[in-house]
Formats: structure tokens, C-alpha cells, sequence
């Protein structure tokens, strides 16, 4: 099971057996969607029983109650079949957001080693950017700091046969030429 790879084998021995194949994601599909079937099924039923019940108890009339006497009398009970009604709807919706929520999560899990993949090589990108960044800025600092030659004449710093000065490209070259 390829959702399941990255588990470790001794917590996957603490599953329960009848719950190992939900861990791959065809298993839990079919399993989520019969439980969804399951509870829409119930769904319909439980309205049903609260629709019959609330139209029964609601037309209990007894000599001398009140306005809404009835109605409140049938509140005790629809009061569960509303219940009813509700738990089977969110169980209808929790278990197909199960669903989509692990199929998700299986996607971002495989995804994972070439988002981390990328991730690095663009840190790396960035790092050798700036060094060349840096590196460009020393050599233009370190030709704006040297003196400037002409041609024909050879300047008081420098003696007759000496080439320019060598280019920096990184910082450390400036701490390692002699007489800087």
C-alpha cells in the first residue's frame, strides 16, 4: 500500500486488523461511500418517523388545552427524532469529508519529497546568486578603490614592470593580498 509506506511497522501493528485496509485509499473509498449510503439511507428514514410522529402528536387535542398545548406536548418527543435527523445528515457529510480530507492527505504526502527536492535546489539557487552578487560587488569596489593607470604613465604606488593589481572575487582574496 503505497499510502501506508512511510509508516512505521510498529505502529501499524497497533492498528486494529479490521482497520489496516482503510489505511490504503481505494479501501477507504468504497468503505466511506457504503457508510455515507448507510447514513443517507437513515437520513430519509428518521425524517419519515419524525414527519409521522410530529404530525400525530401534534394533532392530539385534549379538552381544555391551550393554544399550543399539543405542540409543546410533541416537542418532548420530536425533539429526539430531530436528533436523529441530524447525527444521520453529519455522519453522511463527515464520512465523505473523511474521504476527501485522506485523499488530500495522500496527495500531499506523495508530493512532499519533490516540493522538499525543489525547495532546496532553489535555496541553493539563492545562496550561489548571492555569493555572485557579492563577489561582482567586491571586484567592482576593489577597481574603484585601485589606482587609476593611463596608458603611458606608471603611477607612485607602482614600480616599473608590475601588472595590474589581480581581480577579487570573493571577500577572503581581500585579506589574503599582500599589502591591502
Amino acid at each position: 500500500m503505497p499510502e501506508i509506506e512511510h509508516v512505521q511497522d510498529e505502529v501499524l501493528n497497533r492498528v486494529p486488523a479490521e482497520f489496516k485496509p482503510l489505511l490504503n485509499l481505494n479501501h477507504l473509498t468504497a468503505w466511506s461511500l457504503e457508510r455515507q449510503r448507510e447514513h443517507t439511507a437513515d437520513l430519509s428514514a428518521y425524517e419519515a418517523g419524525y414527519a409521522a410522529f410530529t404530525t400525530a402528536l401534534r394533532s392530539q387535542y385534549i379538552k381544555g388545552d391551550g393554544r399550543y398545548a399539543a405542540r409543546w406536548r410533541a416537542r418532548k418527543v420530536t425533539k429526539h427524532w430531530k436528533a436523529l435527523v441530524k447525527a444521520s445528515r453529519d455522519a453522511a457529510h463527515a464520512s465523505e469529508a473523511l474521504r476527501t480530507s485522506y485523499a488530500d492527505h495522500v496527495r500531499a504526502v506523495a508530493a512532499l519529497p519533490a516540493q522538499r527536492k525543489q525547495k532546496a535546489e532553489d535555496k541553493a539557487n539563492r545562496r550561489q546568486s548571492a555569493a555572485d552578487l557579492a563577489a561582482k560587488s567586491l571586484h567592482k569596489t576593489s577597481a574603484a578603490l585601485a589606482p587609476n593607470s593611463t596608458e603611458g604613465a606608471v603611477p607612485a604606488s607602482e614600480s616599473a614592470g608590475q601588472g595590474p593589481a589581480p581581480a577579487v572575487r570573493g571577500i577572503g582574496d581581500l585579506f589574503t593580498q599582500k599589502g591591502a
